[in-house]
């Protein structure tokens, strides 16, 4: 844990608290554990009387659920809150040149920045429901949708560029506007600073109890959501024609004359999503069934459920009131600066259509909203 604040001190006062950043143990362990080397990092307002923002980052366990790695309070958004939370990040992981990481954000406020300077090697990708967002405010409609999320799903060029002429086809207005957006390679409240980080530890104490008892259930060797990945291109593979060379490849024929090329020793083929996700994609599972074997055997060991398991051993421990903690040895802190932030100040985030309770960083959001609730009705 790290505590900034202010290095001067007014007549009369003691220094005034600035920013906090928070990596339990438990949690870094865990990501060094199996987590796979993606870190989607993202920030939301505080409401509170001294307002901030609350800065995440997150990574993704074996079954594609995320876990807690750390989160820090700001005073607000910008490159050099950015980077300081980036710095204590890449301490704690132990990053060293950052080249197999890849950070997954909306379009935050000086992130960019940030993340180029402290771990210039380091990929960065932007979330593709963000961009949507942003897409359809001009171009709206079902049509437009599948036509954009076609772009993202991409796996070679030549797949991108057919599916962005189709696009240019269908609506040139809003082809012109994904050509300016990020290339699509690159897509991817009202209480004490102290108790909303213990309402944080709390729930994220809970949520590694639930997702541990429920994969204790599950008897397969890989987690349910992989498993549905899987069944649904079993489905999609009845469609394709396998052809064999008596060695180890195969030619795959579907839909439209759509060809590909799998080597089942190699765990690949030539559309790429095998190689990508690690999960065999339909062509690789009909080239599989031809071969009599087992696609659910055949996903990489990044999907196992031993390492999920191994990941949340690392549980948070419970804890004693606060009545009962030790005084700390260090510097009484004021409470901050007030922040004005630019622009009209929002009552509540304005949540998009498109979304549901379960979408985005739900934790992220509820952290921060479920103090106002829990204020007011104090």
């Amino acid at each position: 844990m790290e505590v900034m604040f202010t290095p001067f001190r007014q007549p009369g006062c003691n220094p005034k608290f600035m920013r906090l950043y928070c990596c339990l143990g438990p949690l870094k362990q865990g990501f060094l554990d199996g987590c796979r080397p993606i870190i989607g990092v993202d920030g939301c307002h505080i409401k509170a009387e001294y307002r901030g923002h609350l800065l995440t980052a997150i990574g993704v366990d074996p079954n594609n659920g995320w876990w807690p790695i750390a989160w820090a309070v700001v005073e607000r958004e910008a490159t050099e809150q950015w980077k300081w939370f980036f710095e204590l990040l890449k301490n704690d992981l132990q990053i060293e040149n950052g080249y197999s990481y890849t950070f997954v954000s909306d379009q935050q406020k000086g992130l960019d920045r940030a993340l180029s300077e402290v771990l210039p090697n380091s990929e960065h990708r932007y979330c593709v429901q963000y961009l949507y967002n942003n897409f359809k405010k001009k171009h709206r409609g079902l049509a437009l949708k599948t036509k954009l999320w076609n772009i993202a799903a991409s796996t070679t060029e030549g797949l991108f560029k057919k599916a962005a002429a189709d696009l240019e086809k269908f609506d040139k207005e809003a082809y012109e506007w994904v050509k300016k957006a990020p290339h699509p390679s690159h897509w991817s409240r009202q209480q004490s600073i102290i108790t909303m980080l213990e309402s944080i530890r709390i729930f994220l104490m809970e949520r590694i109890q639930r997702r541990t008892t429920a994969m204790e259930k599950f008897e397969l060797s890989i987690g349910p959501l992989i498993k549905k990945i899987i069944d649904d291109r079993v489905i999609e593979s009845r469609q394709w024609r396998t052809i064999w060379n008596a060695v180890d490849g195969y030619q795959v024929r579907g839909p439209r004359g759509a060809q590909f090329a799998v080597y089942l020793k190699k765990k690949s083929c030539t559309c790429k999503l095998w190689d990508l996700s690690s999960i065999p994609c339909c062509h690789a599972i009909a080239a599989i069934h031809r071969n009599n074997g087992d696609p659910y055997k055949e996903v990489y060991d990044c999907y196992n459920r031993d390492l999920f398991q191994k990941i949340y051993k690392n549980v948070l421990y419970p804890i004693n009131g606060q009545v009962m903690w030790p005084e700390a040895d260090g510097v009484d802190l004021d409470p901050p600066e007030r922040i004005v932030q630019p622009g009209r100040p929002k009552k509540a985030r304005r949540r998009d259509p498109t979304e549901t309770q379960k979408t985005g960083n739900s934790w992220l959001q509820g952290a921060a909203t479920r103090q106002s609730t829990t204020a007011e009705s104090g």
